[in-house]
Formats: C-alpha cells, structure tokens, sequence
C-alpha cells in the first residue's frame, strides 16, 4: 500500500531519528519513483524540509540529522533532474543564487519541475556573484535567470545584486526571484524588469507562458 505524503515525511524523519540514512534515502527515491514531479515537489519534499528545519530549529533534531535529510534529498532531486534533462528540448532556464545566498533547496525543486515540463535547466548552484552569471549568459543563450532569495536584505544586499545582474544580463534574458525573501520584498523596492514569483501557483503559470512562446507573454 503506498504511504501518504504526510507518512512518508514521518518515516523519513524517524529514519534520522536513529541515523538510518539508507532507509531516508530509500524513501526519498520511492517518492520519486512513484509519485509525479509536482506531487513529490509540493506535497513531500517541501513539507519534509521545513519540518526538518523547524525540528533542528527546536533542537529536536541535530546539526548531524538535519545535515543527513537535507544531503538525501539534494542527491535524490538532482538524480531527477539529470534524469529530466535527457528528453529536455525547451526554452533554457539556468538556476543560480546570488553571493551570500547559499540556500539552494528551493531552487533545485523548482529546476526538477521545470525539467520534468521539458524545459533545458542549467544548474549552476549557490553563491555566486551577479557578474558570474551575467557573463555565463553573455557566452550561452539563456531565456532566463531563476534566483532563490531565502536570506533578508538585511543580511546581504541582494537588491543591489538583482540591480547589478540586470545591468549586465542580455536585454532578451529574463530574471525570475522566488523565495521567502523575494515574497517580502516591497514590489517598489524590485528592480524594474525582475519578476518576483510568490509562490509555487506562480511559478507554474511562469513556465506554462514560456513554453508557450513570446505570443502567450504578458
């Protein structure tokens, strides 16, 4: 009988609860293996990871534990990215996080939605300079920028960074930013031709219009 999410997500916690990280990870790929890409996405992988954070944040988990979960499910996602990207013939999105931002989670869930839907996903990681992917798009055709922003302005100037990229970017390359961050983000404070994305809904509606073509964009 197949688990629920909502089992599937206490199983894999109880499995770092004793360290069993063969059995976190036997989960995760059964997730993968039989539930489709949204559905494991929305309803496993996104759950699984704030529970986990909220656990370690309450010192119910340890730094070990979480370090377990979290390193499972980036192997997993990535396996099914590259496995996307086979077939993948679409419009190419390269996903990146600025300087200072090293939470990729998010990103790499919404690359493996994205290639599922057979868009081409460029995954370069986190952490890195606007004028380091400026000039990855300069040398290779990119239709758009996805940035995750989880870490506050406040922390690091990432809207200076946005500011920065767009300068340098190709005029027909878009930039999309998703995260808690960006969904804080004032709409006044974005720098002009950056399209926040508030949540998952968004995205997808995103991605329907690219792969439509440049008739179906607003």
């Amino acid at each position: 009988m197949q688990l629920s999410s909502d089992e599937l997500v206490s199983r894999i916690i109880a499995a770092a609860e004793i360290y069993d990280i063969a059995a976190c990870e036997a989960l995760i790929a059964s997730a993968i293996a039989t539930l489709d890409p949204l559905t494991y996405v929305r309803d496993v992988m996104a759950p699984l990871l704030r529970e986990t954070g909220t656990r370690w944040h309450w010192g119910k988990l340890s730094v070990a534990q979480e370090h377990m979960i979290s390193g499972v499910v980036r192997r997993q996602l990535s396996h099914a990215l590259d496995h996307y990207l086979v077939d993948a013939s679409g419009p190419v999105i390269l996903f990146a996080t600025l300087s200072g931002e090293r939470h990729e989670m998010g990103m790499l869930m919404g690359a493996v939605l994205a290639a599922s839907r057979g868009f081409r996903c460029i995954y370069l990681g986190p952490d890195l300079p606007a004028a380091e992917i400026a000039r990855f798009c300069v040398n290779r055709s990119v239709d758009v920028v996805a940035l995750s922003l989880v870490v506050q302005p406040d922390v690091i100037d990432s809207l200076a960074e946005l500011a920065d990229l767009h300068a340098q970017l190709p005029g027909t390359t878009q930039i999309w930013v998703a995260g808690q961050a960006a969904a804080m983000m004032p709409v006044g404070d974005i720098p002009a031709g950056i399209t926040p994305i508030y949540d998952l809904d968004a995205y997808l509606r995103r991605l329907a219009t690219l792969q439509a073509g440049p008739a179906a964009t607003p």
